[in-house]
């Protein structure tokens, strides 16, 4: 573009002089000049465009000056070079710099250049002098357009990386959800299977044996949850828009997920490593959705898992209370001795973290925390999906020596999460 400009300007030069020599090279050495300073404008656009301008300004007074290109033009009329310079600097200016900038400099460069024409020329060039500040607006203009274009380019970029980041963030903290259901459970009921084993291996081999065959039982268990969660893991990178609880595969269904009618199996595993679990259910079970069912198996599965790693052997009691809103989760376990506290299992507070989340991801609410009796509590609402298909579940179960669940602490309705817990950080 600049060569395309000098190209311009000497050809206009030469023409308007009849031949490059005095005093019209003079005008050539200004064009090359405007030339060599338009070399620079990306570095310094709002510099050289007021250089440009001034060279252009002495242009037009030598020309307007007796024995100048004016009189070698005699019955032209007045000549006013086209400011291509200029131009080609304001474009500059305003396709790199504030769009306010761009403009005024734009402004002021064209009106600079229409006040020396009719200065020098008087009323003749004046329509001439007009055209020439449009001109020079105009190449501002297309320069302010041209940023806004890329402005917005850059805006949409920002906005793309912001929101992969974002996607990036919530798929790894789903993997690692996913990762502490799968394995936290099942090694949690190996840990304690392996404590009942070692204390029975010499007094009661058969019930070790049992011990350890329930070890195997839940390792294989997770071996193979496991090996489900990485398979289904993969699918999602190849099939990014697919409903994360979505468990079918390309060839059908690559695991089962896990639900509220799943919840008798998984008290079934716990009271089979010895801690006494009671379960109740009230009201009218109804249907939730499928990202409430799942949370309701996960948050039971967390709470049970922290039962049997901070109070191994203690009372659990699980209460399920249906309601046309939905289901009221609580899990109840009481709490180790004082002397016996200091050799529970300590925890990184990421299974409460994942029970919060998957309470609020499924429109519902968690509230954790110690109640009377240094018993401690978590208590999950989730809402209710169509209702198809409800049956009356006001039923108990419960193992010898179980406890009967208490009052503790209404929370229905509850869509919020209160605070955690000063010593949350101490369970998974």
């Amino acid at each position: 573009m600049t060569a395309a400009a000098l190209a311009a300007m000497l050809t206009t030069a030469i023409v308007r002089t009849g031949s490059p020599t005095m005093p019209g090279s003079a005008l050539v050495v200004l064009v090359l000049l405007s030339t060599a300073v338009l070399s620079l404008r990306t570095l310094r656009p709002v510099l050289v465009l007021g250089c440009v301008v001034a060279i252009e300004v002495c242009i037009l007074v030598f020309l307007a000056v007796p024995d100048g290109i004016a009189e070698r033009t005699e019955g032209m009329g007045a000549f006013q070079p086209v400011p291509l310079g200029t131009m080609l600097a304001a474009y500059t200016v305003a396709a790199r710099s504030p769009r306010r900038l761009g403009w005024g400099a734009g402004v002021a460069a064209g009106g600079v250049l229409m006040v020396a024409g009719l200065l020098a020329h008087g009323s003749v060039t004046a329509l001439t002098d007009l055209v020439v500040f449009y001109l020079v607006v105009t190449a501002a203009a297309l320069g302010a357009w041209r940023a806004g274009r890329r402005d917005a380019r850059e805006r949409e970029l920002r906005r793309r990386e912001r929101e992969t980041g974002e996607a990036v963030m919530e798929e790894r903290l789903r993997i690692a959800r996913e990762l502490h259901d799968v394995l936290a459970h099942n090694l949690t009921l190996v840990n304690a299977q392996a404590g009942v084993a070692e204390y029975l291996l010499e007094t009661q081999p058969q019930a070790a044996a049992h011990a350890l065959r329930d070890i195997t039982r839940h390792t294989s268990r997770a071996i193979d949850e496991l090996r489900a969660t990485i398979g289904l893991l993969r699918y999602d990178a190849a099939s990014p828009a697919r409903d994360p609880d979505d468990a079918t595969g390309p060839g059908g269904p690559m695991r089962p997920v896990p639900g509220i009618d799943a919840l008798d199996e998984l008290v079934e595993s716990h009271r089979s490593t010895g801690t006494p679990v009671t379960v109740q259910e009230s009201g009218r079970r109804g249907t939730l959705g499928q990202h409430a069912d799942l949370a309701a198996y996960r948050i039971v599965q967390e709470a049970l898992t922290n039962a049997a790693k901070h109070a191994p052997g203690m009372p659990v009691e699980v209460s399920l209370a249906w309601s046309e809103a939905g289901v009221r989760l609580r899990v109840v376990n009481a709490a180790l001795a004082a002397g016996e506290r200091r050799t529970a299992a300590p925890g990184t507070g990421h299974g409460l973290i994942g029970m919060r989340e998957r309470a609020l991801a499924a429109g519902g609410g968690l509230r954790v925390g110690e109640i009377a009796d240094d018993r401690f509590e978590v208590v999950a609402t989730l809402p209710a999906g169509r209702s198809e298909d409800a049956t009356d579940h006001t039923t108990a179960s419960e193992d010898p020596g179980s406890v009967a669940p208490s009052s503790g602490t209404d929370v229905t309705g509850t869509t919020s999460v209160t605070p955690e817990p000063a010593d949350e950080g101490d369970r998974p």
